[in-house]
């Protein structure tokens, strides 16, 4: 499903091996944790700019593939693109994120890893529009776009979440 607002793209798709994927996930997720390079707007658990695994890598394969198709299109004069950082976020009632984007970076995606009742959606801040999380949902997104997570209203929502820009060295936090 697209949506298209603030003159820029949202892309909503269904992993499809979220079944298989999505436990490993959480477990990698809930295991690890790195308050030292937290970024301020995120209040709640956060792993590190470096979630790396078989399993992160066989999603990234597939988002970047999307992200080639349905944003910028094959050709050979596109540079390559790549994902620069990658987290994830395990939100207990309360936890929230802030108004944010992710500039410079050109892509931005939320992978839903978990999604209970009572998970707070994602927010465009300029157009209001909410995105509904599902486990195994994923939302990409022009970097550029303002975005929030509200309160959370339940245990366990996890989300795992990526920058994507051409072919660098590093990404907006530094990270590789």
């Amino acid at each position: 499903m697209a949506f298209i607002f603030e003159e820029l793209r949202v892309e909503e798709y269904t992993y499809p091996f979220a079944d298989i994927a999505n436990i490993l996930l959480e477990e990698q997720v809930k295991k690890l944790n790195d308050n030292h390079h937290q970024p301020s707007n995120i209040n709640a658990h956060f792993t590190g700019f470096n979630l790396k695994s078989r399993d992160t890598d066989n999603l990234l394969r597939w988002i970047g593939d999307l992200i080639s198709r349905d944003f910028i299109g094959h050709s050979t004069t596109i540079p390559q693109i790549k994902c620069s950082e990658l987290w994830g976020v395990l939100y207990k009632e309360g936890d929230y994120v802030t108004e944010h984007n992710h500039s410079p970076s050109l892509f931005s995606f939320a992978y839903y890893v978990n999604a209970p009742k009572g998970s707070s959606p994602l927010v465009f801040v300029m157009s209001g529009h909410e995105i509904k999380p599902e486990a195994g949902k994923l939302v990409i997104f022009e970097s550029r776009l303002v975005h929030k997570v509200p309160p959370n209203k339940c245990k366990n929502r996890c989300v795992i979440s990526g920058n994507y820009i051409y072919n660098r060295d590093n990404g907006i936090y530094g990270a590789n």
